[in-house]
Parts: structure tokens; C-alpha cells; sequence
């Protein structure tokens, strides 16, 4: 019995060590913040693959999971982004996250959706 359970949690850390190392193969997905907008609103990714939020405008914005005010916390909010700098974000769960920019959430294009499957 303990022979396997133990052949079946290796099986399991091997599993999970490969969907890793599959995600750190896999380019980063990049999103631009330009007049105002997330582009792409949706973004589609697996497990744990890196996003990139770069900040064209000459205003600064934020990436703060949820859907307005101060967010639900299911990651940290990005600091304010300045024209030219990079925010970086990998989520680890599958499902749907929604994000917003704190300082513009009242326009509908500061709100994007982040898709993320196994």
C-alpha cells in the first residue's frame, strides 16, 4: 500500500513539474495599454504562461484584478505603470480573471478579461 502511494505521489509531482516547465516554454503573452485601452481585451492563456502589460500612454494605469474600485484581490494590483514600463503576471489557477485600471474604471476599455486554462 505505501509502495503505491508513493509511486503515485512521484507520478503526481512529475505531472505537475511538466505542466510547469510546459508554461515557462511557452511565450509570453503581451498586452498593450494604448489611448486608453487594454489591447487585447481578452487575453487567452495556460496555466501559469507569463503576461506582459506594456504601457504606451503618457498616462499611468494599473492592473488590479476585479471589476471596479479596489478590486477582489486575487492578485495584487500592479503598481501605477508609466508610459514605457512593464507590468508581469502569472496566474496559476484555470479560470476567468477580470482586471481593471484603478485610476480610469469608469471607461469600458480599461477593462479586460484573462482566460486561463490547463
Amino acid at each position: 500500500m505505501r509502495r503505491k502511494r508513493g509511486a503515485l505521489l512521484a507520478g503526481l509531482l512529475l505531472w505537475l513539474s511538466a505542466g510547469a516547465a510546459v508554461a515557462d516554454t511557452l511565450p509570453p503573452v503581451r498586452v498593450v495599454i494604448h489611448d486608453h485601452a487594454f489591447v487585447p481585451r481578452v487575453v487567452d492563456v495556460k496555466t501559469g504562461q507569463e503576461i506582459i502589460w506594456l504601457n504606451t500612454d503618457q498616462d499611468p494605469h494599473t492592473v488590479t484584478s476585479g471589476t471596479h474600485d479596489t478590486g477582489d484581490g486575487r492578485w495584487p494590483s500592479s503598481p501605477l505603470i508609466a508610459d514605457g514600463q512593464t507590468f508581469k503576471l502569472r496566474l496559476n489557477r484555470p479560470g476567468t480573471y477580470p482586471y481593471f485600471c484603478k485610476p480610469h474604471q469608469f471607461e469600458a476599455s480599461m477593462h479586460g478579461t484573462i482566460v486561463v486554462s490547463p
